[in-house]
C-alpha cells in the first residue's frame, strides 16, 4: 500500500473481511488493521450492505463505516474520502468483486485492490455465481497477461 501511495483504505465487507452474511471475521484481520493503522493509514468500511450488520462489524473494528455504497457507483468512496481528508487517488478500495468494488474504485480515481472472495458464500449463492461467471474470462485474461500477484513486488 506504501508502494503505491496509498493512506487511506476503504475496505468491503462481504466475503472480504467476513464471510457474506457473518459478523465473524477472518483470521488475522484486527491484528493486520492494527498495523495498517500503525503505518498511519487510516481506515473505513464501505459497504453496499444495509441494516444493523455493517454498523455492528464497523464499531468492533473501531471504524467509521459508510452502507449502501450501490457500489459500482463512486459517491460513497468519494463521501468516505472526504470524511478520512484524504485525496481520493490516495486511497485503496479493497473488496473481492471485480463489477463493484474495483469498478467504483476505478470510476472515482482510486487504487483497486481485488482479493479473493472467501469461500462459504452461502447466504445469496446464485447471486455470487452469477458474478463469479462475469468475472472470470476477465480475471483469466489479466492473469494470462500480468500474472498472479503482480502487485506484490
Amino acid at each position: 500500500l506504501n508502494k503505491m501511495g496509498v493512506s487511506a483504505i476503504m475496505l468491503d465487507i462481504d466475503n472480504t473481511i467476513c464471510n457474506d452474511g457473518k459478523d465473524n471475521f477472518i483470521p488475522g484481520l484486527e491484528n493486520w488493521l492494527k498495523n495498517i493503522q500503525n503505518a498511519g493509514i487510516s481506515a473505513v468500511i464501505v459497504s453496499n450492505a444495509i441494516g444493523s450488520r455493517p454498523r455492528r462489524i464497523a464499531k468492533r473494528l473501531s471504524l467509521p463505516v459508510f452502507t449502501y455504497a450501490r457500489k459500482p457507483f463512486p459517491f460513497k468512496l468519494i463521501r468516505a474520502a472526504k470524511f478520512l481528508q484524504v485525496d481520493i487517488s490516495k486511497t485503496a478500495m479493497i473488496g473481492d468483486q471485480l463489477f463493484a468494488d474495483v469498478k467504483a474504485a476505478n470510476r472515482c480515481g482510486a487504487v483497486s485492490v481485488r482479493v479473493d472472495p472467501l469461500e462459504g458464500e452461502t447466504r445469496f449463492p446464485h447471486y455470487y455465481k452469477r458474478r463469479r461467471d462475469k468475472e472470470a474470462p476477465v480475471l483469466a485474461e489479466f492473469e494470462r497477461l500480468h500474472g498472479y500477484g503482480v502487485y506484490d513486488k
